[in-house]
């Protein structure tokens, strides 16, 4: 009999931090749950971390998070100035080779210009505490950010962690 694939989630610090574990043998599954997320014109943002945050232990992961508000606060600040409006977004903590950093997929407001969203992105970005380089790259095909996220969830790997507290659909 072939190995079973499941999903399971499991939400952590309060409800703040959704960390997915998969064991699989199609990745398609996991695939359609972030199909959920509707983008019209997204930038997918790397946030490069600082030691202190970057390296942090499992508990500091909070400050991660705090970083992330800080960060989205001050760009809804910038984008929409007095409005209510969200940005739709897909916020990610993972743990590369030894370096936790922060995966996000924004979408870009009708309003901007994509250049101008990414300068808006680096100048929040960096205004944070814990935020010391961006890597912003113009989405062609969602589908192939979605496999990117899905590589590294593996059963023997660090697990992706959606921050569920700062992602907006």
């Amino acid at each position: 009999m072939g190995m079973h694939w499941f999903l399971s989630l499991l939400i952590l610090k309060n409800f703040k931090c959704l960390n997915i574990t998969v064991i699989y043998e199609n990745k398609q599954d996991i695939v359609s749950w972030f199909d959920t997320w509707k983008f019209n014109r997204p930038v997918f943002f790397t946030g490069v971390l600082s030691d202190r945050l970057g390296y942090a232990i499992d508990d500091d992961d909070e400050r991660i998070r705090n970083n992330n508000k800080h960060f989205l606060n001050e760009l809804h600040r910038l984008v929409f100035k007095k409005s209510k409006k969200k940005i739709v977004r897909l916020v990610i903590i993972e743990k590369g080779k030894g370096r936790k950093h922060c995966h996000m997929l924004l979408d870009i407001p009708e309003h901007l210009s994509c250049n101008l969203f990414n300068d808006l992105i680096e100048q929040s970005w960096l205004k944070t505490k814990g935020g010391i380089g961006t890597n912003i790259k113009e989405v062609f095909n969602l589908n192939g950010i979605q496999q990117y996220l899905v590589k590294e969830i593996y059963p023997n790997k660090e697990m992706l962690g959606v921050d569920i507290q700062n992602s907006y659909q």
